[in-house]
Parts: C-alpha cells; sequence; structure tokens
C-alpha cells in the first residue's frame, strides 16, 4: 500500500532549502525520470533521515525525482515533516514522493523502544520486507511509465542493497556504508564490554561481506556503485570485484559566513570534540594526546553524552588533565554551532565510521580537523583543510594526534591557512554538489545503455 505526495518547486536561501526551480534553467539535457528508494527521508532530522531527503531535493534541479519512502520509522513521523515542509515552502516541481506502507514484519523488527536492543540482529531481516514493498510499489509506476534510471540511496548499509536492481532499468547504487571495522589494535582501549561487542562485530562483518549473496548479486547488476569509505571501496573492488567511486553521504547543514579562524600563539589553544560517548568514537586519544602535552596551554571543549562518559572522565583525573576539559555534555543545535565556534579546531577521533555529520559541520565553520586518515574522513579531510592521522593502533595515534596539536601551537599561522581551507572543502561537500555529480552518473548510465557513448565528468564529494 502507498501513498504520493508531489509539490512544484520554489526556491529559497538556506542552504537545505530547495534547489532552483528547473523552469528557470536552460533545458541543455535531458531530463531524465529516476525512481530512487529512500526508506528514511526528512527535512528537519539528521543522518540517514537528512540524506534521504536532501539529496532527491536538490537532485530535482537536474531531473525528475520519484521517491520511495516510508511513512515513518524509529517513531519518527517522517511523512508528517515532509508534507509540513512542503505546506511551509510550497510545492515542488521534478519531485514526487511515494510513501510505501511498512508491512507487518518491519514494524516488529525495526523498533526503537526498550525491547530494540534484543530485535537489533532482525533488524535488516524487517528492512528487507519494507523493501520487498517497495519493489512491488516500483514495479507498478514502472509499468505506467517506465523510469530511465533507478537508485538505491538508503538506508546506506551495504548489508541491503534493495530489490531496484530487478527492474528492467540501470541500476545504480550508493553510497554504500558499513564496512568499516575497528582495527583489533585499538583494542586495547577499550573496556571489556566494548571490546566483546566490536569484537563480534569485527567478525561477522568480514563474514557478511562474503556471504550477503543478495548484496553481490545486486552489485554485479549495478551500472554504477559509489562507496563512503575505504573500507566499503575494498570491499566493492576487491571482494566483489566491481568498480565503484567515492561519495560522502553528508554535508554541510549551511555554509557559515564567518572569518577564517585566527590564532596567535599567545592563548591556550582551543579545541573542540563532539560525538556519542560510545567506545568507538575513542575519546580517550585525545585525553591521552592532550596528558602528553603539559607544557602546552589548551582546553578541550567535549560536547555529547553516553554510557562511556563515566570512564572517560574517570580517564581525565588519572591524567591529570581535568581543568583542562570542559564536559559540555548535549546540547540543543543552536548551542552546540555555539560552543564549536568558539574553538580554533576540531579534534575527531572516531575509528569506524562513515562520514560523521559533525565533520562537514565543523568544515562549514572554518575549523581545521585533526582526524584518522580513514572511514570517511579520509576523503571529506584534505591536507587544505585538516591533519589526519594514520589509522595503526592505539599509541600510534595517541602520538599523531599530541604532534598535530602540538603543530598548531609552534605554526599558529596554520589555524587560519587550514581555516580557509576548511571554508572551501564545506562548499565542495554541500548537497549541491553532490546532487551534479549524481545526475552526471544518471546520465552517463542511460547513455551507455543507448550506446551513444556520452561521458559527464563528475568528482568526488
Amino acid at each position: 500500500m502507498s501513498a504520493s505526495l508531489s509539490v512544484p518547486i520554489t526556491p529559497t536561501i538556506a542552504s537545505d532549502a530547495a534547489p532552483e526551480s528547473p523552469s528557470t534553467q536552460a533545458h541543455a539535457r535531458k531530463r531524465l525520470r529516476v525512481l530512487m528508494c529512500a526508506f528514511a527521508a526528512s527535512p528537519v532530522r539528521g543522518s540517514e533521515p537528512s540524506f534521504g531527503w536532501n539529496i532527491p531535493l536538490h537532485l530535482a534541479k537536474h531531473h525528475d525525482m520519484t521517491v520511495l519512502a516510508a511513512p515513518e520509522a524509529a517513531n519518527e513521523p517522517l511523512r508528517d515533516e515532509i508534507e509540513a515542509w512542503f505546506r511551509a515552502n510550497g510545492p515542488v516541481g521534478g519531485l514526487t514522493f511515494h510513501f510505501v506502507e511498512r508491512p507487518p514484519m518491519s514494524r516488529l523488527l525495526q523498533r526503537d523502544d526498550q525491547n530494540a536492543s534484543l530485535l537489533r540482529p532482525f533488524y535488516y531481516t524487517g528492512y528487507a520486507a519494507w523493501q520487498r514493498a517497495a519493489l512491488k510499489e516500483a514495479r507498478r509506476l514502472h509499468a505506467i511509465q517506465p523510469f530511465d534510471v533507478v537508485h538505491h540511496l538508503n538506508i546506506t548499509g551495504y548489508r541491503e542493497p534493495s530489490y531496484l536492481w530487478k527492474l528492467d532499468a540501470p541500476f545504480v547504487w550508493g553510497p554504500i556504508g558499513g564496512a568499516a571495522n575497528i582495527p583489533w589494535s585499538y583494542f586495547d582501549g577499550f573496556g571489556l564490554k566494548d571490546r566483546l561487542f566490536y569484537a563480534l562485530r569485527n567478525l561477522t562483518n568480514e563474514a557478511q561481506k562474503r556471504l550477503k549473496f543478495r548484496s553481490r548479486k545486486a552489485a554485479a547488476r549495478a551500472a554504477h556503485i559509489w562507496f563512503i569509505g575505504e573500507d566499503e571501496r575494498r570491499m566493492v573492488s576487491e571482494i566483489w570485484g566491481r568498480p565503484c567511486s567515492q561519495l560522502t553521504e553528508t554535508a554541510p547543514k549551511e555554509i557559515f559566513d564567518l572569518p577564517p579562524r585566527v590564532y596567535d600563539g599567545k592563548r591556550p589553544l582551543k579545541l573542540a570534540w563532539s560525538g556519542a560517548h560510545i567506545g568507538r568514537k575513542a575519546l580517550p586519544i585525545a585525553l591521552e594526546a592532550i596528558a602528553r602535552l603539559p607544557d602546552i596551554p589548551l582546553e578541550l571543549a567535549v560536547l555529547g553524552t553516553g554510557g562511556s562518559m563515566p570512564r572517560w572522565q574517570a580517564l581525565a583525573w588519572q591524567l591529570r588533565i581535568m581543568e583542562k576539559v570542559k564536559w559540555l555534555g548535549w546540547l540543543p543545535h543552536a548551542q552546540a554551532i555555539a560552543a564549536l565556534a568558539d574553538a580554533d579546531a576540531f579534534v575527531f577521533t572516531g575509528l569506524q565510521e562513515g562520514t560523521p555529520a559533525v565533520v562537514p559541520e565543523a568544515l562549514s565553520m572554518g575549523l581545521p580537523v585533526i582526524c584518522h586518515d580513514a572511514c570517511g574522513m579520509k576523503f571529506a579531510v584534505t591536507d587544505d583543510c585538516g591533519i589526519k592521522i594514520p589509522r595503526v593502533s592505539t599509541q600510534q595515534s595517541i602520538e599523531g594526534f599530541a604532534a598535530a596539536i602540538r603543530r598548531f601551537v609552534d605554526n599558529p599561522g596554520e589555524i587560519e591557512r587550514f581555516s580557509r581551507g576548511a571554508q572551501q572543502r564545506a562548499r565542495e561537500l554541500s548537497w549541491e554538489a553532490k546532487a551534479r555529480t549524481i545526475a552526471g552518473v544518471y546520465e552517463n548510465v542511460v547513455a551507455a545503455r543507448s550506446g551513444s557513448g556520452r561521458s559527464v565528468q563528475s568528482a568526488q564529494v
């Protein structure tokens, strides 16, 4: 069962708002009919729902987008939020949402309540049930008027490729994530519970990369695959034997018109860290790095909360750096932005990620980023906007983060140089830039199928 919503677009100024109306563009190229599967989409949420909303919204500038989406997920009223946005912003041409109701299996296994942790191993079973319902709706729509391209967008995990590849149309997939493991050399920084959890995940993940038959079959049928990070690239190219290209799944919520950061070296260096307080975010790496710099005046603002917070605070006391760390907890978005705006640089120690939204958001504020040279950060952060630390072992990461912090103190002018690069990189990671890249790939795969040989150049974003 499904319902649809179609509204024309009116342009607004904010970066998360609608792209320019198709009617105002020069029609130098044919607008393709694209069917996109985006289980989670919302104009007011982050992560997967933000991706599922912003990508088709901005692609509507280039092609006619029909999106299959769930009306609600994890107790989030996604359809209500989309309809409220349209009422506030006006109709959208070139963009149609079809809301596919969740079958009983999806409602049972994709839950967000006190029993959800027990059902988590069966999440993808419930998700596949919804995807089968989405395929039924896709076939109905395709029979009425065939699509030129079909695209499985989200949820981005490689374990669920949807069923759109069964349609008679070029299939594109991604960007896909979920392939990253935490290197075993970092387990010495975890408590016992985290060691057991991430060890089991590593082993299960390696098996699923090789044994998920439907994922490999979808990849074999795909005309194009995007990956998020280096782990996904290796999975697609080396295990599945398929070509692929990189695309980040997050973008800055807005590009802040702020002057570049300036640090004169005469005051304490202000650092910020933000994220859930869970094992894979690895804040202790930053705490240990700071402890190795007793001669450097600095402050670290820590945003977020979670189960690891008491252990991390105890570590800060043990390292005798508690006076240098401000534990700000969870903050509303506006207050979190203000806390980041007060920093000179952003420190992100995550070990197993896609491209966490906080990274492009920090870049959009002109914050140089210190992070691992791994996962989605490997591609989102360049040598012009941050310092990337090899993800080798806990001790080498501590030494690398400490050296990067000292580098900023010893060379204060680098803060301003990296800050300018951060603002430029944020523009390159925008939703508009991603939409241009994706639209070009659509045109390429359609041209390849028709035999015209036309090629559109696309960049990594």
